[in-house]
């Protein structure tokens, strides 16, 4: 433990592992999370046009099983995605294996990163683990087996020339989500060996990536003094798009160390800049998962400001994304917004609660004995 970590004080009380927040900020490919059952709708005609056209539409066959996945995700209904990511694994395999179609090998390789997330949401953290390091490993001349796929080095070959993109996409995927397995494990010793290995070809987002797993790792381990200390540094080295992801790190370690103040001025610091950039441009996932984040530290600090939350309630709207926007209407409804404002998102965070999907159940059934 360096000299920093030993001087620098423990937080007051219990409290302190409340104001940290292991999930990541740093912007990734995602689309918002609608309603449920006419995103089961929309997937269901989706399917009936996939399956009209058959091989021709197999991207389309590929991303029914994956939204569908998803859907079974967002209903904490883990075993039925991860048994759609298996079928999808199978019946791509199979359209491999009959006619050599390197789409749909790439197109398995996918799911198979699907599959290892689920693994990792049951609780299977080995079994994630693996599977992520035969992913990060193949463009390295690694090989893979899941299920009835089996991707040698020559076959990752030829499906590199086929999509050359695919290899270094897959890897910095896959490495990104061993690191949210390894920290929600609580495996903080491994994610820091596990950040700290870079290779001069990574995107800017894995090693933005790479940074948080390392901030959040050294906070979970009690390391206040280092974590700010390493903070500081990303903060200057950050680009301005994605320096207030750190920024915000910053105010949770703070808070977590017992400077109150310090971490609500920090935050504060935070959401004057989002408001100017809501103002300025559109607003996107990233930029709105990052308020309700620092909202969340500014209600536990008793100072959360009505007006911007009441703002970032109504974009999380019209982006369409439900979770967001019921975290967003509990933070208006802890703030010090009008009383009208306050009531309307009380209304619409309970009319959120819950998830209705009649369809579902039909849909994966239909999904699954296209594979069997």
């Amino acid at each position: 433990m360096s000299a920093i970590a030993l001087a620098w004080p423990a937080a007051p009380g219990g409290r302190s592992s409340a104001f940290l927040c292991d999930e990541f900020l740093t912007p990734r490919e995602k689309s918002p999370r609608g309603p449920i059952e006419p995103a089961c709708e929309e997937i269901a005609a989706r399917l009936d046009h996939a399956l009209e056209a058959r091989e021709s539409r197999l991207p389309d066959l590929a991303l029914c099983f994956e939204a569908c996945a998803r859907i079974a995700s967002l209903l904490g209904r883990p075993i039925d995605a991860r048994r759609l990511y298996l079928a999808s694994i199978a019946r791509l395999a199979s359209s491999f294996d009959r006619n050599g179609d390197l789409a749909a090998l790439a197109l398995a390789l996918r799911a198979v990163l699907g599959l290892a997330r689920i693994e990792a949401a049951l609780g299977h953290d080995d079994e994630a683990l693996f599977l992520f390091e035969k992913l990060a490993a193949l463009p390295l001349g690694g090989s893979l087996e899941a299920g009835p796929l089996v991707v040698t080095p020559a076959r990752f070959a030829e499906v590199s020339a086929f999509a050359p993109l695919l290899g270094p996409k897959l890897s910095a995927e896959a490495i990104a989500a061993a690191l949210e397995t390894l920290i929600a494990a609580a495996r903080y010793d491994v994610a820091l060996a596990v950040a700290r290995v870079r290779d001069e070809n990574d995107p800017p987002a894995l090693d933005a990536f790479r940074r948080e797993a390392t901030a959040t790792a050294l906070c979970r381990m009690g390391l206040f003094g280092e974590a700010l200390v390493f903070l500081a540094s990303a903060v200057a080295r950050e680009p301005l798009s994605t320096r207030p992801i750190f920024e915000q790190k910053r105010a949770e370690a703070l808070a977590a160390s017992g400077q109150l103040d310090a971490a609500r001025a920090r935050a504060s610091f935070v959401v004057e800049g989002l408001d100017e950039r809501l103002r300025a441009s559109p607003a996107s996932l990233d930029d709105l998962a990052l308020a309700a984040r620092a909202l969340r530290v500014l209600g536990m600090l008793g100072q959360v400001p009505g007006a911007f939350a009441a703002r970032a309630f109504e974009l999380a709207g019209l982006v369409g994304d439900v979770p967001l926007e019921a975290e967003l209407a509990l933070r208006v409804v802890g703030s010090d917004a009008p009383r009208a404002t306050r009531e309307r998102a009380a209304n619409v965070a309970v009319s959120l609660v819950g998830h209705h999907a009649p369809s579902f159940a039909a849909l994966r059934d239909r999904l699954c004995s296209i594979a069997a």
